[in-house]
């Protein structure tokens, strides 16, 4: 429930907010009152969470975007996925830091010679792998 911490508070001020009762967002979710009443308790214990399903119809039948009753970590905390050969400097970098990103790719790609040879090698036999391996290990 990492991202469902203060659900239960989101979602009663969400709900006052658009003047909803229990029983309204019940009838948006598919679910008793009951479990509206226990996904905003303030007693942990009594609590329970919404399903992903439950989650996806409260925002599609009332308009709500899904980071409403989301707990999203600040954008200073998140961190981006570094890639080799992309510099995360400005925005107008972009098309150089994906050229970059492709040379780096480009490198890593075997060459054709080397897809040949990996082709004969995976139509060798048993005996012919090993002998090829043996080869290449000394």
């Amino acid at each position: 429930m990492k991202y469902l911490k203060r659900f239960n508070k989101q979602l009663k001020q969400f709900r006052e907010g658009k003047r909803l009762s229990h029983q309204d967002i019940a009838k948006y979710c598919m679910v008793d009152p009951t479990v509206v009443e226990a996904w905003e308790s303030p007693a942990e214990k009594a609590r329970c969470y919404p399903t992903l399903d439950n989650l996806l119809d409260l925002c599609v039948k009332t308009g709500a975007a899904l980071e409403t009753f989301l707990d999203l970590p600040d954008a200073e905390n998140r961190k981006q996925l570094e890639l080799p050969g992309l510099a995360f400097v400005e925005d107008s970098d972009l098309n150089e830091s994906l050229a970059q990103l492709d040379d780096q790719i480009e490198k890593l790609l075997p060459a054709e010679d080397e897809k040949e040879l990996l082709r004969r090698y995976r139509k060798s036999d048993q005996q012919s792998k090993k002998l090829i391996l043996q080869l290449i290990a000394n």
